[in-house]
């Protein structure tokens, strides 16, 4: 009788499976995309959230506001920053400090170098590649949390690549790697994405500036200013500068091996 359920039960499954197709994932799985590169993006879905951090948050920016923030329509974005063999193969270059490891991020590139990458990567990919914005990255990086990190309260150096011999809130004292360290070597958040906190900085879209504490549906920042967004903290950085609501900016012509990037595409 037994073998007899086992039987009907594996017909089900397989009739099952031919219905939904080979690739027939959960409805409420994530969505995936790798392009001519092997870059794996993951589908960011539409939705509201609140950015910035609260007043008790300990480090927090006066330029931090809270404020509700809408995106209509969902992105792919880049499950983990980009990486020095990605670079060669678009760019021919390799203009990095850390090297010798293999998918370690490529760093020493300026505001200006990511947008000529993404240029690059547009036409040879025929999708239109770009930085993400200020608020996509910080909504990515939250991946549904409220919290100092995606993390939680806290983050330790075995959660992302910072500078351990400092802490956060109730945290400990970790590793100082004093360098970068291979893409995904960490945990994902919630919406699978790698290094959202610490490894290198990355390049946003946005000229940076204040902004309005109104609710606002899909923020683009200033339209000049005299520098660029930068988030997510580094290797070499306090916890507190890698906490999602952390702003950090810099002269778009800037080059250092604590600067990288991650790149998107809008959904259709």
């Amino acid at each position: 009788m037994r073998k007899l359920i086992a039987f009907f039960l594996l017909v089900f499954s397989a009739g099952a499976a031919d219905l939904l197709g080979a690739d027939a994932q959960p409805k409420d799985s994530p969505k995936y995309f790798t392009n001519h590169i092997d870059m794996k993006f993951v589908l960011i879905p539409a939705g509201t959230f609140t950015m910035g951090s609260p007043n008790s948050e300990k480090g927090r920016g006066d330029d931090e506001h809270l404020r509700k923030v809408t995106f209509a329509k969902g992105l792919y974005l880049g499950v983990h920053v980009i990486t020095q063999e990605q670079w060669q193969a678009v760019m021919g270059n390799n203009p990095s400090h850390f090297k010798g490891e293999k998918n370690l991020p490529v760093e020493q590139v300026s505001w200006g170098d990511c947008e000529a990458f993404c240029k690059k990567l547009s036409d040879k990919g025929k999708k239109a590649y770009r930085l993400p914005s200020e608020a996509e990255f910080e909504y990515a990086c939250r991946a549904g949390t409220s919290t100092a990190f995606h993390t939680g309260a806290t983050i330790s150096t075995e959660q992302a690549n910072y500078n351990g011999n400092f802490i956060f809130g109730p945290g400990k004292l970790g590793v100082n790697r004093a360098k970068t360290t291979p893409v995904g070597s960490f945990p994902a958040n919630a919406w699978g994405l790698h290094d959202m906190h610490g490894n290198v900085w990355q390049w946003c879209q946005d000229w940076h500036g204040g902004y309005s504490q109104k609710e606002i549906a899909d923020p683009q920042g200033p339209k000049t200013s005299k520098n660029r967004v930068l988030r997510g903290g580094a290797w070499g950085s306090h916890p507190i500068f890698c906490r999602s609501a952390n702003r950090n900016f810099a002269d778009p012509d800037s080059r250092t091996e604590f600067y990288g990037l991650r790149v998107c595409f809008s959904a259709e």
